[in-house]
């Protein structure tokens, strides 16, 4: 009887044991996935949000080009400097470096 209460002791406390590093040898599997996660949706929404920069700062680029464009048509139509500044939204100073720079 003792042979057999230890026996059954003994695989009990192996049970309790193996199940406890199991429990934990999961967690730590889940952690890792769960940060491996994390980091790939982090680089996703990263990669997304410098595209969505990149994209909005290319138009806004593309619409102070396009600005600098029609004012040097209209300087070299004779416009006035103040009324393509008005109509442009550009400074003076930005018209005189169009200007400047258009006759070298």
């Amino acid at each position: 009887r003792d042979n057999a209460n230890t026996f059954n002791y003994a695989i009990e406390e192996a049970q309790k044991k193996g199940r406890e590093e199991g429990l934990a040898e999961g967690r730590e599997e889940g952690r890792e996935e769960g940060r491996e996660e994390g980091r790939e949706e982090g680089r996703e929404a990263g990669l997304a949000e410098g595209r969505e920069a990149g994209l909005a700062e290319g138009r806004e680029e593309g619409f102070i080009e396009g600005k600098r464009s029609s004012a040097l048509k209209m300087i070299e139509e004779g416009i006035p400097l103040d009324t393509v500044s008005r109509i442009t939204g550009l400074s003076a100073e930005e018209l005189q470096r169009l200007r400047n720079a258009e006759t070298g």
